[in-house]
């Protein structure tokens, strides 16, 4: 879709839409709706039933209620967690507009509990015409979950992962995968944290919201996001806090976190501190055609249930900032710390036909950041945010003992020598190739700079620029002399900068943010080879330059109180990533220097409807439709050989993908709260011709290896008082459905081919507050009717677990 037809289109409809033409005559109602602590409430309704008129308040607070003929009526503000106001007005002909404030009061029950959607930044992003969502943790903390798997409850959203805690994860949102997902934390790439502080890692308590944005992203995210992307905002609170949590449950996994923060009034100083550790043997069970002994004697084949026996996954780290708030010259300054550290035992290999039992990794990262923000920067109206880091993370593989282990976590005895006692060994001399200790030492320099500008009352432009460099070296004792002191040394260099300019107009109904990006990025490799004919290896060296560009548009408009359509566009680029191109030991991944930059054209198109508010009850309705026209798509290499220890990133032509997710929400008197979300679509192999001229056999086929048709749903009730007064009982029930699909082409082979069944999981839990929300015990059931549960085909995800947590508020 060109770029000039489609700005065209969009200018087009808001165009038609600012001219519908409203009768003016009679009067204009407007005033705000604010907290009793003055914040303005986004979202709230209010309603003069008498005309079935309505109107929702903006960001601001700000509403209006136009055309009013003549009499006296009841005018009703309500915003989900407070008490309704009604106020009574007269009209008549003498006054054509009229003032009316609300001030409204929250509810006395769980107020610590209450979503105040007024304070999300993504609801306001949200407006702009960006498919967002906002998970708000306040209603999750309690329970015994993993942000991964929140992320997992929301519609249009898909995590998958090799196995259990601190296994690897793969980020799907309407279809694209990935690292077409960027992930972020506090608006930071997550890759500059280090592999030990990831979404696996992070406790809920930490954090105060997830920003899911799905396609397109706005340039101020300052990424090469092609498929959408995750922001992890943490807690930011300016009081003084101190919240703990411990869990304990099956196979023997502890998590611990401890977070606060401290502010004095008078002169701003701030301390802000979190903590985690993490343990679990991932000792669970697992089944079917992969999981076998095989008999050293006749080679017949036993299909047994076994335990996971090496799998062990351990974390920790510490973040620590300490600076300013609230100053003239900074509303932010922090200088800060994070400390984090990764041991993580290798069950597997590319299936579980390869079943490993020494081979281990080991990370740990130590990064320091500065952070600075100021409204009103040099001039007014010029705000700016700043970030930089530098971290040293060393990642260390440890694979030297070559014995052969079967799923009973025996040793397996030689078929020829078997009074001997020998046993049998991996050809390659270690269980993923050959024996290794080797440490990989990554350093990245990475600074983010965002610049807004206030032009005038509606009008605002933004830039911001996020650069990222990345050096490699690798040091292997076991490797030649020779080859040790050769060891290649990897580069990587990338720029992008994003434009952006935003319009608020019809009294802030319609919104647009136009954006342009710009991408560099530079690859550089020095690398040993042999050479026939030469006593020695001699050094290759490998560049690639890489310039790209990319833009976009999103729009909303708010067509009365309870229907909003929004619509956005995106030519997005990715670039490869440096484990993509440079591999990664640990995950069994090997390197691709050459791996090309990946193309989306992206579009959304979706409409919110509702909240409706009747009696007690709050119903709304949440879709986006969406089109991803992909070219060179970057993904991991299914192989053929289900032996195969080790796979790499590729570049799979293109695909075209279509499909629609939607979540219909439902609460009643804030006691039961229903979400249903539902996600199809439909990705397609779009290449007719390989470079040879020869059609594909899987052209047109539906994308191997990945999930389609997915169903989430929860259900929360809370009840007062069971077992005192002014305590607080929530009980939950999650589900989530996956179709069945393909791991290869289904064009390919008979009936008998290889698929990835459909799973139906269940968990349930029960979490009990006592009074003044100082301390939740909470019990969770995952998956309790133990279905067999993947992913990925061939490497199964835990089976029925149970988990208790104890989240205590000191402060």
């Amino acid at each position: 879709m060109p770029l000039s037809k489609t700005l065209g289109f969009l200018y087009f409809l808001a165009l038609s839409i600012s001219c519908i033409a409203q009768n003016e005559e009679n009067a204009l109602i407007k005033g705000s709706v604010k907290t009793a602590k003055g914040e303005s409430l986004y979202g709230a309704t209010v309603i003069i039933e008498k005309l079935t008129k309505g109107a929702t308040s903006n960001d601001n607070g700000n509403y209006s209620l136009k055309n009013i003929p003549n009499g006296t009526y009841t005018i009703t503000a309500s915003f989900i967690g407070y008490n309704d106001v009604s106020n009574k007005i007269t009209i008549n002909s003498l006054q054509k507009i009229y003032n009316l404030d609300f001030i409204l009061t929250e509810k006395s029950e769980g107020l610590n509990e209450i979503l105040v959607y007024g304070k999300s930044k993504a609801k306001k992003i949200e407006t702009k015409g960006f498919a967002v969502n906002a998970i708000e943790m306040k209603e999750i903390e309690n329970q015994s979950i993993q942000v991964v798997e929140i992320l997992d409850q929301s519609a249009g959203v898909r995590i998958r992962q090799t196995g259990g805690l601190g296994s690897r994860i793969n980020y799907n949102i309407n279809g694209l995968s990935g690292h077409s997902i960027r992930i972020f934390i506090d608006n930071i790439p997550i890759q500059n944290y280090g592999p030990s502080f990831s979404l696996s890692s992070i406790p809920t308590s930490m954090i105060e919201r997830i920003e899911i944005y799905k396609g397109v992203v706005p340039a101020e995210l300052g990424s090469d996001a092609l498929g959408g992307a995750i922001n992890v905002v943490l807690n930011q609170s300016g009081k003084n806090t101190l919240n703990a949590t411990y869990s304990y449950g099956s196979f023997n996994t502890h998590q611990i976190s401890v977070n606060g923060s401290y502010r004095n009034k008078e002169n701003g100083f701030t301390v802000k501190g979190s903590t985690f550790y993490n343990y679990t043997d991932n000792s669970y069970k697992v089944w079917g055609n992969e999981v076998y002994i095989t008999d050293i004697e006749t080679g017949e084949i036993t299909y047994v249930t076994a335990k996971r026996f090496h799998d062990a996954y351990e974390s920790k780290g510490v973040k620590l900032d300490i600076g300013f708030t609230d100053l003239k010259w900074a509303d932010q300054i922090f200088l800060g710390l994070v400390v984090s550290d990764m041991d993580k035992d290798v069950q597997t290999g590319a299936t579980m036909e390869s079943v490993y039992g020494n081979r281990k990794g080991k990370q740990n990262t130590l990064m320091g950041n500065l952070t600075y923000n100021k409204k009103d920067f040099l001039t007014k109206n010029l705000d700016i945010n700043l970030f930089a880091s530098y971290s040293d993370l060393t990642r260390k593989t440890i694979d030297t003992i070559p014995l052969k282990y079967n799923w009973n976590g025996e040793l397996t005895p030689d078929f020829w020598d078997v009074t001997d006692g020998e046993w049998l060994e991996h050809l390659t001399g270690a269980e993923g190739n050959s024996p290794t200790l080797n440490r990989n030492y990554e350093k990245t320099y990475a600074s983010r700079t965002n610049l807004v500008y206030q032009l005038a009352k509606n009008h605002k432009i933004g830039a911001n620029f996020m650069l990222t460099d990345f050096k490699r070296n690798s040091y292997d004792p076991l490797l030649d002399e020779n080859i040790r002191e050769l060891l290649d040394t990897r580069f990587l260099n990338k720029n992008i900068l994003g434009l952006t300019y935003e319009l608020n107009a019809l009294e802030r109904k319609l919104k647009t943010s136009i954006f342009f990006k710009y991408y560099n990025q530079n690859v550089s490799v020095e690398k040993p080879e042999n050479v026939s004919g030469q006593s020695e290896p001699i050094i290759t060296k490998f560049e690639k330059k890489v310039n790209e560009k990319g833009y976009g548009i999103a729009t909303s408009y708010q067509v009365n109180p309870v229907f909003q359509i929004m619509t956005s566009l995106e030519d997005a680029v990715r670039l490869p990533e440096t484990h993509e191109l440079f591999g990664n030991d640990i995950e069994n991944t090997d390197e691709n220097y050459a791996l090309g930059s990946e193309r989306s054209m992206n579009l959304n198109l979706g409409f919110n409807i509702g909240p409706f508010n009747f009696n007690k009850h709050r119903v709304s309705l949440n879709t986006n439709l969406f089109y991803r026209d992909t070219k060179d798509k970057i993904k991991l290499d299914v192989k053929n050989d289900q032996t195969a220890e080790t796979s790499n990133y590729i570049n799979q032509d293109s695909f075209l993908s279509t499909g629609f997710d939607s979540e219909l929400i439902y609460g009643y008197d804030d006691k039961l709260n229903a979400t249903l979300g539902v996600s199809v679509f439909n990705s397609k192999f779009n290449t007719k011709y390989n470079a040879l001229g020869e059609p594909y056999q899987w052209y047109k086929n539906r994308e191997r290896n990945a999930p389609y048709f997915t169903i989430n749903s929860n259900i929360k009730y809370n009840l007062k008082d069971a077992l005192k007064k002014n305590s607080k009982t929530e009980i939950y029930y999650n589900l989530g459905y996956v179709h069945e699909f393909y791991r290869d082409w289904s064009s390919l082979g008979g009936s008998g081919k290889d698929v990835i069944p459909t799973q139906l999981v269940n968990d349930l839990g029960i979490a009990y507050t006592l009074p003044k929300n100082k301390l939740t015990v909470s019990i969770d059931a995952k998956n309790i009717f133990n279905e067999q549960v993947f992913d990925n085909y061939a490497l199964q995800k835990p089976g029925r677990a149970f988990y208790l947590k104890l989240n205590c508020k000191i402060l």
